[in-house]
């Protein structure tokens, strides 16, 4: 980006602008997919604190945020829930823009992104985001739980990495004009 997109970014005080990157992530695929946002957000500019979903986030400290969680059984994960849920009046105030990160997600059809808007209904019932965005994750069997690879093999799910850091970072270069950053 160029200098102007920067000087843009940092306001009238010569500030940058903060943005929250929150997530909540089980094997780490969502953790990196958050770190990628981080990366790009910085490279434009932006101030960025990006931390696992919990108690000692303070969104108020912010000018905007970035939520992401992956979806298991059609939910985000409980700690991402929480959060919303704990600091919606926080995040009431500022722009937000969320993701969800899945398997399910891996084919980008008319299915695939009904089940992860509807996977965002609990998390709309606290706070109404900006954007959201949806990708397909990682699945790694030999890092999962006995429960969760048991569920893999019910549901005929093979391994994988379905990443697009490309897509990802696609999406987070539109985040700054999305949020109201610029």
């Amino acid at each position: 980006m160029s200098g102007g997109g920067v000087a843009a970014a940092e306001g009238l005080k010569g500030k940058k602008k903060s943005v929250l990157v929150c997530y909540a992530s089980r094997y780490g695929s969502t953790k990196d997919i958050a770190e990628w946002i981080e990366e790009e957000l910085i490279r434009l500019g932006m101030a960025v604190d990006c931390r696992p979903a919990g108690r000692d986030v303070d969104p108020a400290a912010y000018d905007a945020a970035v939520l992401g969680s992956p979806l298991y059984m059609g939910k985000w994960l409980p700690e991402a829930r929480e959060q919303v849920s704990r600091e919606r009046g926080a995040f009431g105030r500022i722009p937000v823009a969320v993701f969800s990160v899945g398997y399910s997600l891996k084919e980008p059809n008319e299915k695939a992104l009904k089940g992860g808007e509807a996977a965002l209904s609990d998390v709309r019932l606290f706070i109404t985001p900006r954007d959201a965005a949806f990708f397909p994750g990682m699945v790694d069997p030999g890092r999962l739980t006995p429960a969760d690879k048991a569920i893999l093999t019910l549901a005929g799910i093979s391994g994988g990495d379905f990443r697009d850091k490309e897509r990802v970072c696609s999406w987070a270069r539109t985040l700054p004009a999305v949020l109201g950053l610029l």
